[in-house]
């Protein structure tokens, strides 16, 4: 059952999140974009709701969560009011050694 709720969460993240962001990299209208927001957030809202612990399913990162940090990078970037489990979850992830030297390597942080 792990296996099959393991993509769930990546399905869902890829289409119900992925592409809610498409308004922000194809120069959509302001209007267009609240739109997505509003969508984006909603969705997200529902990751944080069913999070099983400090991660999606517990207390150990899985590759869902690592799909759904970059999600929650370009909602910062676009400016999103991510759930706050969700804001911990990113922070969580950001802080560790791999994903620092990934960032640095990209020019992200």
């Amino acid at each position: 059952m792990g296996r099959t709720h393991l993509l769930e969460a990546l399905a869902y993240i890829s289409t119900e999140i992925h592409k809610g962001f498409k308004p922000f990299f194809s120069g959509a209208s302001d209007d267009d974009k609240a739109k997505a927001s509003a969508t984006i957030v909603k969705r997200l809202g529902y990751l944080a709701d069913t999070m099983a612990g400090d991660y999606v399913f517990g207390p150990d990162p899985s590759v869902a969560d690592c799909y759904l940090f970059v999600m929650l990078l370009w909602a910062g970037k676009s400016h999103l009011d991510v759930p706050q489990p969700l804001v911990a979850l990113r922070e969580r992830i950001m802080i560790r050694p791999a994903v620092q030297t990934a960032m640095r390597h990209e020019g992200l942080v």
